[in-house]
């Protein structure tokens, strides 16, 4: 009964992980599909600044969640921005 109930709990965690998966596959998709800016870093103050704007405005469209902005926002840093990151 014991080994049972764990290969139970295995397979329960395996299909959450896969919905966690497909869910963070869509996000990425709507997130992308709202043609976010990229940043490539360098000295661009002003260009970074556009940048928070325009990633800001799309997490706010999307009601996004803190650990969500984190890992969509590092996903359009690229070039010197992506090695700093």
């Amino acid at each position: 009964a014991m080994a049972q109930e764990a290969v139970s709990r295995t397979a329960d965690r395996v299909a959450q992980e896969a919905r966690r998966g497909g869910e963070d596959e869509l996000r990425l998709e709507r997130f992308m599909n709202n043609k976010p800016p990229i940043f490539k870093g360098g000295y661009d103050p002003d260009g970074a600044q556009r940048w928070i704007e325009g990633i800001e405005r799309i997490f706010g469209a999307m009601r996004c969640m803190d650990e969500h902005k984190v890992l969509l926002g590092g996903y359009v840093l690229h070039d010197e921005a992506d090695h700093w990151w």
